[in-house]
């Protein structure tokens, strides 16, 4: 006889979805265990494990290269929504500012969630960031914020006025732009503007 999963939800499991689903639609990417435990007021973070798990067997969510991402289509997030499309930005050596074409491009609703009206796309030229999966041609979802922490891959401008895209690392008081490839050393800045961070990337095949 063959076991079937039962689809209800138990209380905790309830607001443990409509945690995820609040940040997803607004983040457009989903928290760690211990965001949401703390967002919960769940101390232990395997307690929060074994809720997300259990959401996972229900089939309320997936996994996608390693990321979580609600089942199907959130509600009021199957469509697209329109973004300015700007580049192209180096992931590779910093250079001048990026242009401003006038063009747009329709982004995953589910991508952006609240967030439409302080969202971007940049032109990725060159390869320094391959092993993030952000290569030559592609798309990039930008949120704009003047600040980001150590970790995130933001599009920073630099005292010269040239912009790049890569990871920003803090370590010891110094301030880095790390490349995700090994063909490409790190950037130490003494100061930089964070035009934005990344939150998604659009690729055609």
């Amino acid at each position: 006889m063959v076991n079937k999963v039962n689809r209800e939800l138990t209380l905790k499991q309830k607001r443990v979805l409509q945690a995820l689903e609040a940040f997803i639609l607004d983040r457009g990417y989903a928290p760690t265990i211990r965001r949401l435990g703390g967002d919960l007021g769940i101390s232990s973070p395997s307690a929060v494990f074994k809720h997300v798990q259990s959401l996972e067997r229900k089939g309320y969510l997936t996994r996608e290269a390693g990321e979580l991402r609600l089942a199907g289509r959130p509600a009021g997030g199957g469509g697209e929504v329109r973004v300015p499309l700007l580049g192209p930005v180096p992931a590779g050596w910093p250079r001048e500012a990026f242009d401003l074409p006038g063009e747009t491009v329709d982004v995953p609703e589910w991508m952006v969630g609240r967030r439409a009206a302080n969202v971007f796309c940049i032109r990725v030229e060159g390869k320094s960031m391959i092993d993030a999966h952000i290569d030559d041609g592609d798309r990039v979802v930008i949120e704009r914020t003047d600040t980001a922490a150590s970790g995130e891959m933001v599009v920073a401008r630099l005292d010269d006025g040239s912009v790049t895209l890569k990871r920003l690392r803090r370590e010891n008081g110094r301030i880095l732009l790390v490349p995700e490839n090994p063909e490409f050393a790190p950037v130490e800045v003494r100061e930089l503007r964070v035009l934005g961070r990344v939150i998604g990337v659009l690729r055609k095949y």
